[in-house]
């Protein structure tokens, strides 16, 4: 599934006097299986261009294609869930993406919202959880008391539990122990 960011601009709080204008004119296309990073100073859009891959936010003009689907700024909020099943993002602070009491519960959250039972839920949060290198004790831990490292492998095994066809991680070691 190719990704296409097509004469993208996003504008923070348009209309307003805090307007901030963060992407202009991105033109990009991102290759199915193909490894691509972004580099930029602090400030320069780069997690603000992420958030458009799974339409966390919606361009200001333009057009991003998400393989078969477009997000433009008139796309129906309805419209979008496909396209969040299909791209998976961890985002660069994982305290933004964990709010469930245990880690399991967290991590089950996603597949669960997608029509996953409960069940294979909390096995998929068992296999991710070992895939980002932690044991089935963290389970019924609560993630608020986990280390910034640890909260980042939860983050990142919430999303891989939803199968995600484009896995999407801003700033991906900040943080690791």
């Amino acid at each position: 599934m190719d990704i296409r960011f097509e004469q993208v601009d996003f504008t923070y709080q348009p209309n307003t006097p805090f307007e901030q204008r963060a992407l202009f004119d991105i033109n990009m296309t991102i290759k199915e299986n193909s490894y691509t990073a972004l580099v930029g100073h602090t400030g320069s859009g780069k997690s603000t261009l992420l958030q458009h891959l799974n339409a966390l936010v919606k361009p200001t003009s333009g057009t991003v294609h998400i393989g078969e689907r477009d997000i433009q700024p008139d796309t129906d909020n309805k419209n979008l869930k496909p396209i969040r099943k299909k791209v998976g993002i961890v985002f660069q602070f994982p305290e933004a993406q964990l709010f469930e009491e245990t880690v399991a519960k967290d991590i089950a959250f996603g597949p669960k919202n997608f029509g996953v039972s409960e069940e294979e839920a909390l096995v998929l949060a068992k296999e991710t959880l070992e895939q980002v290198g932690l044991d089935e004790s963290y389970l019924e831990r609560s993630p608020f008391e986990l280390s910034g490292g640890q909260m980042r492998r939860v983050a990142i095994a919430g999303v891989l539990a939803m199968r995600p066809e484009v896995l999407v991680l801003d700033e991906p070691t900040a943080g690791l122990d």
